[in-house]
């Protein structure tokens, strides 16, 4: 296991929990850890249209990465450095795909999914966290910090999805062919609270926080008119409040 000389000092029984951070990857899908979740997801939804038809990522327009290469990267357990690896994030299917060396034919491993485990990569550390959905649900995905002014933080999740293809019926419409399409979504943390997603509405946005931090946001997005869809303005919007 890559995580044999992990120097980190953790309690009985947790380190049994750490051992286990680097996953091996079954031989039927090659290098690549996501391809079993992959067509199994696929292979279900077809079934469900009544299409019995294989279909792999050959036949998909774009990647299920952001950047395909494995880069140098550092795992960390608890908030201390454990182990130097090689990395490439797989924004499908949420995991990080890990090598101890960037050089052709060594087995690729997934990096075990638990919130004391984090993996930096390319300047950003990424952290599983638990969070509220976009509707209300719970779940646990990988987060990375944008910017933290007072009590607040605000994080991003960048991911890849699954369009399906449409075929043109006639000869005046469009042919689509099934890609992967980029998906990025920002959440907030408010006073070390788990992360809530971000909606898009304003009276939502301005929901996520405290009541009484509630009129002056709501006239500050209105007087500089801050696109809340975008980066910037989200930025922008937790920097003021974290200054009130």
């Amino acid at each position: 296991m890559l995580c044999a000389q992990q120097k980190v000092n953790v309690q009985p029984g947790v380190i049994n929990l750490y051992e286990k951070g680097l996953q091996g990857i079954g031989p039927d899908f090659g290098n690549n850890p996501a391809s079993e979740n992959f067509y199994n997801q696929m292979r279900d939804r077809f079934a469900a249209l009544g299409i019995d038809r294989p279909i792999g990522l050959e036949d998909i327009e774009g990647s299920i990465y952001y950047n395909d290469k494995f880069r140098p990267a550092t795992i960390s357990f608890e908030g201390i450095e454990a182990r130097k690896v090689f990395a490439r994030y797989n924004a499908f299917n949420d995991e990080f795909e890990i090598k101890s060396s960037d050089e052709g034919g060594e087995k690729t491993l997934a990096l075990f999914k638990d919130v004391a485990i984090a993996c930096e990569l390319d300047g950003k550390k990424y952290t599983y966290f638990k969070v509220v959905g976009k509707k209300g649900e719970q779940s646990t995905i990988y987060l990375t910090p944008i910017s933290t002014v007072g009590a607040f933080q605000l994080m991003e999740q960048k991911s890849k999805r699954f369009k399906e293809g449409k075929q043109a019926k006639t000869s005046h419409a469009v042919s689509f062919p099934h890609r992967f399409v980029d998906e990025i979504n920002f959440y907030l943390i408010v006073n070390r609270a788990a992360p809530k997603y971000i909606p898009s509405k304003k009276n939502e946005v301005i929901g996520l926080f405290d009541a009484d931090l509630r009129p002056n946001i709501k006239s500050y997005i209105k007087t500089k008119k801050l696109d809340l869809k975008s980066k910037s303005g989200l930025i922008e919007l937790v920097a003021y409040a974290g200054d009130l």
